[in-house]
């Protein structure tokens, strides 16, 4: 196995509660916020956590532990990483498609964390409040078309990650996450602890966990994998990233497991602050961008103290989207850093800008689609639409798979267990493994990606 050799200027993690909520930042985004609460409700309540939780133990922390021992081996970004484990081997490629998925997704990301910052002062200032269902969501679909607007917001997102990130690993990233992250968890149980206490919620209560296990079926074990790749964020390249700043003396499997817990703790906290909430208030939960800029500016307009409720609901948003896309853009600059060879001590300042204004011009035809270009449609779906499932559906999949292959196919579980048990304390890599990542990860992640492909 090549030996560890950092490129001059790169950083490492200075404390290890820092890495742990940083990284747990990466996982805890929108996708669960809008999309874990539906889907739970959706295949079967409690019935589906477990499916989710089996599928997390199965898959998630295994590929998980993966990406962070071979960043931490490699210590380089995904697609030089590859390269220098396997010297002249096409793996590289499987993370290319990582990279460039991480690019698209982060391009119409930006375009949502615009929506969310907006939406943080129309709330504040009450703009939707007393407006009927129907006048809620015109509300949101003229402010989507409205391209100029949502572009200004987006740049006020930009210029704050682009001076988080641009200071470096340690006096930016982790500054940033050791304060945003106990302030996001703090407020996810706050806001739930008063969602489940309204009149009425406790039958969201039900609907969101109570199990239905007549609802369990092949769909919603895939289902559920599918829930635990977006979520997690493995494939991406930014766990892989984050794995190399770490340092040889870092319990991989350990602080793995535990930010992948996090970010199922966070997920389920947010179906507490959502469904009881909507059901409370007598609103259909939906599914999508639909829930967090019509479904629930719907209960905040209805609820005693709405105002309050809502603005710190969209604060919570706009942390955990931020601490996501931090790691995104971290992840991205530096892989253009690593592929350009550039000093990172005098490249990173320019590396993050660069990455920043060309993800936002990438991502204007997503922006355009809910407005002057809303009648162009690909495959069936408009621009970001379509980004959006080429990128999360077929190229995030394909890079997990990479990662399981790699392992299991080339690398072999005996070098990996002394890759990733390097420092590891209670919890560590046993040989069984090798038949959970040769053969169990990847059938599991085709059936995914088929599944995916065919139903659309």
């Amino acid at each position: 196995m090549p030996t560890r050799e950092p490129e001059p200027g790169r950083e490492t993690w200075k404390t290890r509660i820092g890495f742990i909520l940083a990284a747990a930042g990466w996982s805890i985004g929108l996708g669960n916020i809008w999309r874990f609460p539906f889907v739970t409700g959706k295949y079967g309540g409690g019935a589906f956590v477990l499916l989710y939780i089996i599928c997390l133990i199965i898959v998630a922390i295994p590929l998980f532990i993966i990406e962070f021992s071979l960043g931490r081996a490699s210590a380089t970004s995904i697609t030089t990483g590859y390269r220098k484990l396997a010297p002249r081997k096409p793996w590289f490629i499987g993370g290319l498609l990582g990279i460039v998925g991480t690019i698209l997704i982060f391009s119409y990301y930006l375009m949502i964390m615009g929506w969310v910052a907006a939406y943080l002062v129309k709330t504040l200032k009450a703009q939707y409040f007393g407006m009927t269902a129907v006048e809620v969501s015109e509300f949101f679909n003229n402010f989507t078309a409205r391209s100029g607007e949502v572009i200004l917001w987006q740049l006020g997102v930009i210029a704050i990650l682009g001076i988080i990130v641009s200071r470096g690993l340690v006096k930016g990233i982790e500054r940033f996450n050791k304060i945003a992250m106990p302030i996001l968890f703090l407020m996810l149980i706050g806001l739930g602890i008063y969602s489940i206490t309204l009149p009425g919620a406790l039958k969201g209560v039900e609907f969101y966990l109570k199990p239905d296990f007549t609802k369990v079926s092949g769909e919603a074990i895939l289902a559920a994998l599918g829930q635990v790749f977006y979520s997690i964020g493995v494939g991406f390249g930014a766990s892989w990233v984050y794995g190399s700043y770490l340092s040889k003396k870092t319990d991989v499997p350990g602080d793995s497991t535990r930010v992948a817990l996090m970010d199922t703790f966070g997920a389920i906290l947010a179906g507490l602050i959502i469904f009881p909430a909507a059901f409370a208030f007598g609103v259909s939960p939906d599914s999508g961008y639909n829930l967090i800029f019509v479904t629930l500016p719907n209960v905040f307009g209805k609820m005693p103290g709405g105002i309050v409720f809502g603005t710190l609901f969209f604060f919570f948003v706009t942390v955990a989207a931020v601490t996501s896309a931090i790691a995104s853009a971290e992840c991205i600059a530096s892989w253009l850093m690593d592929e350009l060879k550039w000093d990172r001590s005098r490249a990173r300042v320019k590396a993050v800008w660069l990455i920043l204004v060309g993800c936002f011009i990438l991502g204007i035809p997503s922006v355009l689609s809910f407005g002057k270009w809303s009648g162009i449609s690909l495959f069936g779906k408009n621009i970001f639409g379509f980004i959006d499932y080429i990128s999360v559906n077929v190229l995030l999949v394909i890079a997990g798979l990479t990662l399981a292959l790699f392992v299991g196919w080339h690398l072999g579980i005996k070098k990996f267990m002394a890759m990733a048990n390097e420092g590891a304390k209670n919890f560590r890599i046993k040989s069984f493994w090798g038949i959970l990542i040769k053969y169990i990860i990847p059938l599991l992640i085709v059936a995914l990606f088929f599944r995916n492909i065919f139903k659309g």
